[in-house]
């Protein structure tokens, strides 16, 4: 399938000069939709002692964890980030306290919130994360982590490296590839690619737990990569 997709790409990329229309789209979604359904790790929220939501610059989720809190699945909930690439220029104060704002317009209790201001990457978000929680006198065995989709398997492997004994379930907000979209459509392809790299890199520095990744999604990968190297077109679908 991936392998048709992308000869698909390039006979149309052969017999059309116009700009990417929406046959082009469809052979973009094609090529992603297997690293997305790797990367993308949902889990059936469980009650847990606390929800451990990693800083962005997407607003959906603060709003998903809003909602696994009124739901009654934790009773606290621990936001972590300063500010990284993408919301430096975006935000006028950290992740942390942007998302803060967001639960507590959403109706979260801000006596249940805990902030952490200082990480600047997903291993501190875990790190320094736990470390705000114990400083407030909570130590938590089991916790549901809230990120954009195509970071929660690492947010979950850095957790499992990093506290094996706190049973993590991923809990993204729901959602595409296409509807999660949060940068130009190569742009994003090219993110894709470079999450499963760091999958890779990452475990082999000790940060996170091995990850084992279906050759299928390598596969897809490659050709999502060869897709981006041969030009992919542009248009306003982007």
């Amino acid at each position: 399938m991936i392998a048709y997709a992308y000869a698909h790409f390039r006979s149309l990329r052969l017999s059309m000069a116009e700009p990417m229309d929406t046959r082009d789209e469809a052979v973009f979604q094609r090529l992603v939709l297997p690293i997305w359904e790797f990367l993308a790790r949902a889990d059936a929220p469980v009650p847990s002692d606390v929800i451990f939501v990693f800083g962005s610059q997407d607003l959906a989720v603060p709003r998903r964890a809003a909602e696994l809190y009124h739901a009654g699945h934790a009773p606290s909930v621990l936001v972590t980030g300063r500010f990284g690439p993408m919301t430096a220029e975006v935000f006028e104060r950290s992740e942390a306290l942007v998302f803060k704002d967001e639960l507590v317009r959403r109706g979260v209790s801000e006596d249940a919130i805990t902030t952490e201001v200082e990480a600047g990457n997903t291993l501190e978000n875990v790190r320094f994360g736990m470390a705000a929680l114990r400083a407030v006198g909570q130590r938590p065995r089991s916790a549901l982590l809230v990120a954009k989709p195509f970071v929660m398997r690492r947010c979950l492997a850095t957790f499992a490296r990093q506290y094996p004994n706190v049973a993590a379930r991923g809990c993204p907000p729901a959602g595409s590839a296409a509807a999660r979209r949060d940068r130009h459509r190569d742009a994003f392809a090219a993110r894709m690619v470079s999450e499963l790299q760091r999958l890779e890199t990452y475990a082999a520095s000790g940060d996170i737990a091995q990850q084992l990744v279906p050759p299928p999604v390598w596969t897809a990968a490659r050709c999502l990569k060869a897709w981006i190297d041969d030009g992919a077109p542009s248009g306003g679908a982007r």
